[in-house]
């Protein structure tokens, strides 16, 4: 079954490398008894091109990060700000074992990254339970201080460490995470977290993060319960760690500052706390966004489809006024206007400014859709839904039944 996953996996990475084309792949033993893929005529339909395969890439391992967050701080109610700790050891436990310990195993480098991505998982995992064990008993702000403290002195301690590259990062790993690596360790957290949170230990944490006393006098050990579900989310974090390093091919710790976990918990709540899909969502379209922001026609496309969200968004709260007189019409619409008039004279008088600049502009517009998003959609995009397959076809059912 292992051989077959494993054949899978390669067969969808050659064919996003090289298209949908004819192509023929041999297999023949080495000297050493291991196989050898050796590919000729590769095609070129379907081929993506290495730029957009990175974000592709990229926004698998936040979909990683943003739904084991969320077992974390949506499904068991709790408020963690250590997330990035778990993905550092992670990411640097997996890049160790590959460099120090791969060459020196009787196996292909597809097997010894898999190894690689368990090493890291179990460091992250423990990691978690050690966090977890001692602060759990703590609430609130009071544990979001205890994780983030966590997540600093993983930093500090990796910054120290010259066998990791310390402060310089861990630079020259070989690349073996590819997408077809990516999306199926994103196809196993789906299955996980979901799997998990309709368990009867997802039920325990939805009763955990409703009325933590109440599940107390109920019977459930809610501190096994946290510290649970902080040892799987650790593991997962640590997964989407080694993924990244080996595709980057570089461990930094720049990359799992405090504002990396701050992202993660962004993408968790405007997805919907306690939302897997949702969190997915805003997973890929944060991701998405934050590169094609880079394009000042982008900027403009995403000014206007946020002027026209926060006018969607607001629509309930006129409703009344809309129905009574022609005046709630211009109180709605009044913001939404001016808003598109400012856009269209500023891309008109300042474009060229706009253009030069477009690198500081997208972080600003990037933090008003997060500010407008909060403000007028402050349960997230989904809330606590889910989008499901049965969901969808009752509503195809209901558009073709009116």
């Amino acid at each position: 079954m292992s051989a077959g996953v494993l054949l899978l996996l390669l067969g969808l990475q050659y064919v996003i490398e090289h298209g949908l084309g004819t192509f023929t792949l041999v297999l023949h033993r080495d000297v050493s008894g291991a196989f050898i893929f050796m590919e000729h005529g590769p095609g070129s339909f379907g081929r993506i091109d290495p730029y957009n395969q990175q974000i592709i890439a990229l926004a698998g391992v936040n979909i990683i990060l943003a739904v084991s967050l969320n077992l974390i701080n949506g499904i068991t109610g709790q408020f963690s700000l250590g997330h990035a700790g778990f993905m550092a050891v992670g990411a640097y436990s997996c890049a160790a074992f590959v460099v120090y310990a791969g060459p020196r195993l009787p196996f292909v480098d597809p097997i010894v990254f898999g190894l690689g991505l368990m090493v890291g998982a179990i460091a992250s995992g423990i990691a978690g339970l050690l966090v977890g064990l001692p602060s759990l008993r703590l609430r609130g702000d009071y544990l979001a201080i205890v994780t983030l403290g966590f997540g600093q002195i993983i930093i500090s301690i990796i910054r120290n460490i010259e066998a990791v590259g310390g402060a310089s990062g861990f630079s020259n790993l070989p690349k073996l995470s590819n997408l077809a690596w990516v999306y199926a360790m994103v196809i196993g957290c789906l299955l996980c977290v979901r799997n998990l949170a309709d368990s009867n230990l997802g039920r325990s944490m939805r009763a955990v993060r409703d009325d933590e006393i109440a599940a107390e006098a109920a019977g459930i050990d809610t501190t096994r319960v946290k510290v649970l579900a902080f040892v799987v989310s650790a593991m997962w974090a640590g997964v989407a760690g080694g993924l990244q390093a080996h595709y980057l091919q570089l461990a930094h710790p720049n990359d799992f500052t405090f504002i990396k976990s701050i992202e993660i918990v962004v993408m968790v709540v405007l997805g919907g706390l306690g939302s897997i899909t949702g969190c997915t969502l805003t997973a890929v379209g944060l991701r998405v966004l934050e590169e094609k922001l880079r394009d000042p026609q982008w900027a403009l496309v995403t000014g206007v489809m946020l002027i026209v969200l926060a006018a969607t968004l607001s629509y309930p709260r006129y409703r009344a006024q809309i129905k009574a007189s022609s005046v709630g019409w211009l109180q709605w619409s009044f913001w939404p206007l001016v808003s598109l008039l400012a856009l269209g004279a500023s891309w008109m008088f300042a474009r060229g400014w706009i253009e030069a600049n477009v690198n500081s502009l997208r972080y600003i517009i990037y933090a008003l859709i997060l500010i407008v998003l909060m403000l007028l959609r402050p349960q997230g995009l989904l809330g606590r839904s889910e989008i499901t397959w049965r969901g969808l076809r009752n509503l195809g059912r209901r558009r073709t039944s009116t």
